[in-house]
């Protein structure tokens, strides 16, 4: 179990386990500044800092697949706790994750978002900034840590170490029938599918904006992943539509969305390379911890240590308290209670480490 080393990493723990524990109201959100800055004519960001004391951190968020980018009630709330911790935080809206895409500018976008951090006034100057990923933002914030020597330490929470598996697993879930899986995960995958479709859209705009609207209706509310409920949004919307039969495979309504999936997945491989974070990983020289839940239902938690492996000075943390978003309830963490708790220490050490590495 890792030892807090001084008082003002012990405080800095405290701050995000009151925030961040199984005990914590996931509606409430300590108190923080938040403000928008301009990254580029093309991309805008949030910026989180504490209240009535400067911050002593500084921390890029480099947020997952999600249109609403730090809009996102749960991501917002995150990035208040760990300015409420002492951070200084940046949160990009990265253009290709808000219209839904997995592309190559994610890494360069990344590193922008950086270069806005270390360019703020209020930023602590004597140590340096660390960098902490959701779900699919691992693959830029892992470029990132590998390409910047600014960055002092990373934190990938939910992250894949294979984008195939980490796809086909959003497509058709696991062989095991006990794994937990997020249906409404589909569509999103199809829009990076879509010129690997075969057959494709006969109207790809229309296709994508179906795709597109299921997402917004159905996202962030657990309620839709009952088969009843999202069924109902799919038809809904896949009436009038040219491709109403493919988008309703595309949402998991229609039989052979599976199959199709995955063979657009084969054909596409070839460009879909860059998503591969292992000739980056490798070269990372700062500390990296890999922390992702046990019921993770949209990247297995196999990929933890698969990720943790490919990075020379790693950790990784599996626990039963979060899920893909949110955490556990206190009564489903009580048959692990000691185990949870010494996973739960070390990853609020390993967080609160985060963005205060001393300068050298």
């Amino acid at each position: 179990m890792p030892l807090f080393r001084s008082a003002e990493l012990a405080l800095r723990a405290a701050r995000l386990g009151r925030w961040l524990g199984p005990w914590a109201d996931e509606t409430a959100s300590p108190p923080s500044r938040r403000r928008e800055i301009e990254v580029t004519p093309a991309m805008k960001a949030w910026v989180y800092e504490p209240v009535g004391r400067r911050p002593r951190g500084a921390l890029l968020v480099v947020p997952g697949l999600h249109y609403l980018g730090p809009a996102d009630v749960r991501l917002d709330r995150f990035c208040r706790i760990m300015a409420f911790a002492g951070n200084l935080v940046l949160c990009p809206f990265l253009p290709d994750f808000s219209r839904m895409r997995v592309g190559p500018n994610l890494g360069p976008d990344a590193s922008r978002a950086l270069d806005a951090l270390l360019a703020l006034p209020e930023r602590p100057t004597d140590v340096k900034p660390g960098v902490l990923s959701i779900s699919f933002g691992s693959r830029p914030a892992v470029e990132v840590a590998a390409t910047r020597p600014e960055v002092g330490r990373l934190i990938l929470f939910g992250g894949f170490a294979d984008y195939r598996d980490a796809i086909r697993f959003c497509i058709a879930g696991a062989p095991d029938p006990g794994r937990a899986h997020d249906p409404l995960n589909r569509p999103a995958v199809y829009l990076n599918l879509l010129e690997h479709l075969d057959p494709g859209p006969r109207d790809p705009d229309s296709f994508a904006e179906a795709c597109f609207e299921f997402i917004r209706r159905t996202w962030g509310r657990p309620e839709m992943k009952v088969r009843a409920a999202h069924e109902q949004v799919a038809r809904e919307l896949a009436e009038g539509l040219a491709d109403a039969d493919l988008f309703l495979q595309a949402t998991g309504i229609g039989e052979g969305g599976v199959e199709l999936g995955l063979a657009a997945l084969e054909a596409g491989a070839p460009a879909f390379e860059y998503l591969d974070p292992r000739p980056w990983a490798g070269r990372i020289q700062v500390p990296v911890t890999v922390i992702h839940g046990r019921e993770d239902d949209v990247i297995p938690f196999e990929h933890a240590e698969r990720l943790a492996s490919m990075a020379p000075n790693s950790r990784h943390f599996v626990t039963g308290m979060y899920a893909h978003t949110g955490h556990a309830s206190l009564r489903e963490l009580v048959p692990t209670a000691l185990s949870e708790g010494v996973a739960m220490v070390g990853i609020l050490d390993h967080m609160a480490r985060t963005g205060f590495t001393i300068t050298t």
